[in-house]
């Protein structure tokens, strides 16, 4: 049978001028997502600023967030914000989304609008089936945060409201569905990780960080995967993920023998300065500790306190809690103890467990300033807020208060077993001690002599190592 060439070659050339037209027909809006899809950041930000330039508010709220995280251009908190109210003002649901998440979680140092942005976001959401505003919603109720109650079936619910189901932040949150199961999902790891691979081809960044940490800890039946760890580190860095990067620099950067493959002093260093041009204020921080302990870069207190100070402007809880130090200690600046106390109350501020238990030590004992600034009340605020914040000594330390309960708290065996229990499970030696004798005395607990040698095992073998 002959074929009609002409015929075909017809038919292909209307083709070609039909997906000509239609990739012509696209928005510079739309150029741009693609560009930033393929780690393209300079002519993406070009095309949002034209794009902007034209009135797309759109665009206005992706330069905001190239702003915000120094893609294409350089890392500006003051001009993301002022983009970012810009493009919410001129009706951008997704801008106004960010801005109410800005109010309630204090981003760009934004302070007390949590109402303000709690009644944004509940006004945005209630009439709009947008994929990026429900899921971030929906988000809020599936793990509990500050100001919503967890609560998985109503979650679910704003989740179903969803047109796009190809939305990347959908895809994103249908990972995490998965990944912890609700009372009619269960847990799908592989389906989880399926969705979240997708959310990422798709543009979501932060899944690369996710990832990377699934892969190198475990997690449900995924075994840690070091390899698999180290691919999305990479994909991580490569779309800018600033925790990718310091997650890696961290690696290269280690001494431990788990890292040797990947052990390269230079690259780690490039790494954390690189994470710090895009704005992540705790790789400013530990190039600050870098400085300062003159181990993988000259000893110079100047350029660690400079480090610590702009982590600080970036509200790292790590950051404020080193700086704090540098006043107290007189490092890279003149001795200042309230500054560096005031410093200390900030990091607890922005999540530092180990900054609010030096602030119980501080008040319970008078370590900085004398013994005249003791404060019992205090003391006890700042003890609770470790403990809660995770600080393993800060844990250990509300633990002996319960045990011997002549200071600070009522004497409580149960719960002296509870926090010091806590300490030892996340390495604390003293507190591994404290827990043989716990349970060879039936202290807390039931007298349990395995476990009490279990305990001791843990002992010699952290004091060994």
């Amino acid at each position: 049978m002959r074929t009609n060439k002409s015929i075909i070659f017809s038919v292909t050339g209307v083709l070609f001028i039909i997906l000509a037209l239609l990739t012509s027909c696209k928005s510079d809006s739309q150029k741009a997502d693609e560009l930033r899809i393929n780690n393209k950041f300079d002519e993406a930000f070009e095309l949002y600023q034209r794009a902007s330039d034209n009135g797309d508010s759109y665009a206005k709220w992706r330069l905001s967030r190239s702003y915000d995280n120094g893609d294409g251009v350089d890392f500006s908190e003051s001009i993301s914000l002022k983009l970012l109210k810009e493009a919410a003002d001129e009706g951008c649901i997704e801008a106004k989304c960010d801005l109410a998440f800005a109010y309630m979680f204090n981003w760009y140092g934004i302070e007390n609008e949590e109402e303000k942005g709690k009644e944004l976001l509940e006004n945005i959401a209630k009439d709009t089936d947008n994929a990026f505003v429900l899921s971030r919603y929906a988000i809020l109720y599936f793990y509990g945060a500050p100001g919503f109650e967890e609560n998985k079936e109503k979650a679910m619910r704003i989740l179903n409201k969803v047109k796009d189901k190809e939305d990347p932040d959908y895809l994103y949150m249908m990972g995490r569905v998965y990944m912890s199961g609700t009372d009619e999902i269960d847990i799908d790891e592989d389906k989880g990780i399926e969705y979240l691979t997708k959310a990422f081809d798709k543009g979501l960044r932060r899944v690369a960080d996710e990832l990377t940490r699934t892969y190198s800890m475990g997690y449900g039946k995924i075994k840690p995967d070091k390899s698999k760890a180290y691919e999305w580190v990479k994909k991580g860095i490569e779309s800018n993920n600033t925790d990718c990067m310091r997650w890696m620099a961290l690696a290269c950067l280690s001494d431990d023998s788990l890292y040797n493959d990947v052990h390269n002093i230079q690259r780690g260093v490039e790494l954390l300065k690189k994470a710090a041009l895009h704005g992540d204020g705790d790789a400013y921080s530990y190039l600050g500790t870098l400085y300062y302990g003159g181990k993988h870069l000259p000893k110079d207190d100047s350029k660690a306190f400079d480090n610590w100070e702009k982590s600080t402007a970036l509200r790292s809880g790590d950051g404020a809690f080193h700086l704090g130090f540098a006043y107290i200690e007189g490092n890279g600046c003149d001795i200042d103890i309230e500054k560096g106390i005031g410093l200390w109350e900030k990091a607890v501020e922005y999540g530092h467990g180990g900054a609010a238990n030096n602030l119980f030590c501080h008040y319970n004992n008078g370590d900085y300033g004398g013994k005249n600034k003791r404060n019992k009340e205090l003391a006890k605020k700042y003890l609770l807020k470790a403990a809660e914040l995770g600080d393993v000594v800060g844990c250990f330390n509300l633990g002996r208060e319960y045990f011997f309960g002549n200071n600070l708290m009522e004497k409580n065996n149960s719960q002296a077993f509870i926090y010091i229990q806590r300490a030892a499970d996340k390495g604390f030696v003293e507190a591994c001690n404290w827990m043989a004798y716990f349970y060879e005395n039936g202290i807390g607990c039931n007298k349990d002599p395995d476990k009490a040698k279990e305990y001791k095992d843990k002992t010699k073998a952290k004091e060994d190592k």
